[in-house]
């Protein structure tokens, strides 16, 4: 009889087990499988606070920047968003290769496509900046 219970509390532990694993996220794929962040964020520990929406294959993540930092350019470099503070190419851990598919990142202040780029953008806080993973 204790063998019997014994089995029966194994398999059970075995189903639940197989439950908590079926029932959870897929894996990103596409550019998503390199991204740092696949769901909403908030790095950083500064006094400004400014919202990044990154887009890239129908999928949108917010990330709450809190930065010290003058432009957004310097805030995204500080927390390592992006792989250089001025002219970048890869945008939380995902890249637009501009010399393999014609991608890119646009960049909008609002809903306004940006004049300027990242790093010549000033910040004081409460503004909203998005990037849409764009292909020619």
């Amino acid at each position: 009889m204790k063998n019997v219970m014994k089995l029966t509390a194994a398999l059970l532990v075995i189903v639940v087990m197989l439950l908590a694993v079926g029932c959870g996220k897929e894996a990103p794929t596409g550019l998503w499988a390199d991204a740092t962040y696949t769901e909403d964020a908030t790095v950083g520990t500064g006094a400004k606070t400014v919202t990044v929406l990154v887009t890239a294959e129908e999928t949108t993540v917010t990330l709450t920047v809190k930065t010290d930092k003058e432009t957004l350019g310097a805030a995204l470099y500080e927390y390592e968003l992006v792989n250089d503070a001025s002219f970048f190419d890869t945008l939380n851990g995902m890249k637009a290769d501009w010399d393999a598919n014609s991608a890119y990142w646009a960049f909008y202040v609002g809903d306004d496509y940006a004049s300027v780029g990242v790093n010549e953008t000033a910040i004081s806080g409460g503004e909203t900046f998005k990037f849409v993973y764009t292909t020619m």
